[in-house]
């Protein structure tokens, strides 16, 4: 009998500005009434017939969550409480311009644990490029109300490889995030992608050598103050890794509901619908994909060779009826420098986890071509 997933993934798309560099699912606030949505969102969360004791984790990401009016917000969380009461951990992301006393308050007394604040810089400069609508203060503030309802459980998410950006601006950064002691830090590399402001106005990545000399800097500082590397972008204190998203990395299933989602249900992945206008109609699937066996092992090392850890070699062999040594006895004596064993563990050695697609591709190479 196959496992049923214990995570969920709600998507809130409605944000009060849109940033120069986001391509995930989003609409402006101001153009549409959330309630509609919210009202479709929970209808599709009950149609995926999720048991009520069932989760450990739900993550709701966006979009900005926190922009919702609270009214709003508090139905949805309310809804959630009470369809899943035993869930783990409850992350929510929210923008500091919008994370208040009273969201906070809401967050905390529908059983939110977990907050994701959106910093991404601190230069004014660089906020004004990226069309982001707060300041240091802001930040403090957020950070503070959490506190404030007892939520301790933080992430502060980063970006580097900005336009612009120097190694004081990045300094600053870290040192900022570091004296509100998060219990997590994400640091994300700048990628300009298709249809976002800055890919339309023709804004140029930072190349190669910069985004290699800034992610070495932000894993060497970070590491002084007891921040553990566990997967390429991700840091966390002891005991504080995100559980969701280790969900995704160590390709385990997992719900997700509401515009441009993508779910992971026994051996079916599927994507819905990135129009607002479908979605509103209940046409909220867009696209279904059986994963054969041979496409979860492909996926199954692209996502966990993410992780510091790596992945059991027992569990390898079970999952797909292949030693691992064997599988890839071809690539290994190109690989073999840099990959690491220990305590029947397989995983890229540090230095090599920021260019992991180079020793993926390798080793993607020893699996069989689909039919």
């Amino acid at each position: 009998m196959t496992e049923l997933p214990k995570a969920l993934y709600i998507h809130i798309p409605f944000c009060e500005h849109i940033c120069s560099y986001c391509d995930f699912p989003k609409v402006l606030l101001s153009s549409q009434d959330p309630s509609v949505y919210g009202k479709v969102l929970k209808d599709e969360i009950l149609s995926l017939g999720i048991p009520y004791d069932s989760l450990d984790t739900i993550y709701i990401g966006g979009g900005t969550p926190s922009a919702l009016p609270l009214s709003q917000l508090n139905d949805l969380l309310s809804f959630l409480h009470t369809s899943f009461p035993h869930v783990k951990e409850f992350s929510i992301e929210a923008n500091p311009e919008s994370l208040h006393e009273e969201v906070a308050h809401s967050f905390a007394a529908y059983g939110v644990n977990r907050v994701s604040i959106g910093v991404q810089s601190l230069s004014p400069a660089l906020l004004t490029s990226l069309n982001r609508h707060h300041d240091k203060e802001k930040v403090i503030e957020a950070v503070e109300a959490c506190k404030r309802e007892g939520i301790g459980n933080l992430n502060l998410d980063f970006i580097y490889g900005i336009p612009g950006m120097t190694r004081e601006d990045l300094k600053e950064d870290i040192a900022f995030a570091l004296s509100l002691a998060p219990k997590h830090l994400s640091f994300y590399s700048l990628q300009i992608e298709e249809g976002t402001s800055y890919f339309i106005h023709k804004v140029r990545s930072a190349s190669d050598d910069i985004l290699r000399e800034q992610y070495d800097y932000v894993v060497s500082q970070l590491a002084k103050y007891g921040y553990r590397r566990y997967e390429v972008s991700n840091f966390a204190l002891p005991g504080y890794e995100c559980q969701h998203n280790l969900t995704y990395w160590e390709d385990r299933t997992y719900y997700a509901a509401g515009l441009g989602a993508s779910g992971y249900i026994g051996s079916i992945r599927y994507n819905n619908t990135r129009s607002l206008n479908h979605y509103l109609q209940g046409k909220w699937r867009l696209s279904e994909e059986e994963i054969t066996p041979l496409d979860h092992e492909f996926e199954f090392l692209m996502l966990n060779l993410r992780l510091t850890k790596g992945f059991s070699l027992s569990k390898y062999s079970s999952l797909f009826g292949v030693d691992f040594f064997e599988r890839h006895r071809k690539s290994l004596p190109s690989v073999k420098d840099q990959l690491v064993e220990k305590d029947g563990n397989i995983a890229l050695k540090p230095e090599y986890l920021y260019t992991m697609d180079e020793t993926l591709l390798r080793l993607l190479e020893d699996l069989p071509e689909k039919a």
